[in-house]
């Protein structure tokens, strides 16, 4: 009689993970939960994910942009770290492992600042948000003020976008200025 071990002597690549560290996981927006368990999924061994922001959209039938924004919140909240275009590697107290022992190594490496299992995980994943946003905004106003910009460097009040009059947008050229 043959059993399902006798078939496949080779246990799969991975064979163990501590999920624990979802006791811990921030309030994101959803589409990072859905890439999250897509990247949980589909990873290597140590948590490797070879995938590209397309794959991934294709995959969830979603706007590539969707991809990105649930990355970086993944990103932000140190669940997920992109080592290069289309290679992302899961945090080791979230990812699986071919035994105990190497889970466990992976986890001991971590960098502390990286450990989901603090109490102010949701503090730290927040901060992380502003600061990217400040960054974001600071990146905006900086091309706004820079020289050849086609818009004046005004600062609009808070919480309100700067609109273009319709005849001062159909007069604005659509192409680049040429460089000299």
């Amino acid at each position: 009689m043959r059993t399902a071990a006798s078939a496949n002597p080779e246990p799969p690549e991975l064979t163990y993970g501590t999920f624990n560290g979802f006791a811990y996981m921030p309030a994101m927006p959803g589409i990072a939960y859905r890439v999250l368990f897509r990247l949980l999924g589909t990873q290597e061994p140590g948590g490797r994910c070879l995938v590209t922001e397309e794959e991934l959209a294709e995959a969830l039938d979603v706007h590539r942009s969707m991809v990105g924004r649930g990355l970086q919140a993944l990103i932000l909240a140190k669940l997920v770290f992109r080592q290069a275009k289309g290679i992302y590697l899961l945090n080791p107290m979230i990812s699986g492992a071919r035994s105990v022992t190497e889970h466990l190594e992976a986890i001991g490496t971590l960098d502390p600042a990286d450990r989901l299992d603090v109490d102010d995980y949701q503090e730290r994943y927040e901060a992380s948000v502003a600061r990217a946003e400040q960054e974001k905004k600071e990146k905006r106003l900086s091309r706004r003020s820079a020289p050849g910009s086609l818009t004046p460097a005004k600062a609009a009040p808070e919480g309100t976008a700067e609109v273009l009059s319709l005849s001062t947008a159909r007069d604005r050229s659509r192409r680049r200025p040429s460089r000299p």
